[in-house]
């Protein structure tokens, strides 16, 4: 991602597009069977999720979650990745647990790109 040449507007839109790519495939595991012995986990993420995704749209920039809790998310959607990896029972859904991952990565970035222009801005 060329984050010099990305308007801030650009970026607001790609964490638009960050979040909806993120809480969607959340929202269908929560539902599918084959996700059933991580409900809970599942849910308490989108949760989380789901609020920042709120909490965005009000302020329109991500500063308002630390870099600790942005990073346990990841981590967590990390384990549930792993732990459904190589379950032979998944058929196409198991690429849900790894599209979650890649969004919250991608969350991640421009996260980092609005808290660096914040900062050469100051």
């Amino acid at each position: 991602m060329k984050e010099n040449s990305l308007k801030d507007s650009d970026i607001r839109e790609k964490i638009d597009i960050a979040f909806a790519r993120l809480i969607g495939p959340l929202a269908i595991m929560s539902k599918l069977k084959s996700y059933e012995s991580s409900q809970e986990e599942i849910h308490n993420l989108l949760d989380i999720i789901t609020k920042w995704g709120a909490k965005f749209q009000s302020v329109q920039n991500l500063f308002f979650i630390t870099s600790d809790e942005i990073l346990d998310v990841y981590n967590r959607l990390d384990k549930l990745k792993d732990k459904f990896l190589f379950d032979t029972n998944l058929g196409f859904e198991n690429e849900l647990s790894d599209e979650i991952v890649i969004w919250m990565y991608e969350l991640m970035e421009l996260r980092k790109i609005q808290i660096e222009r914040e900062l050469k801005n100051e």
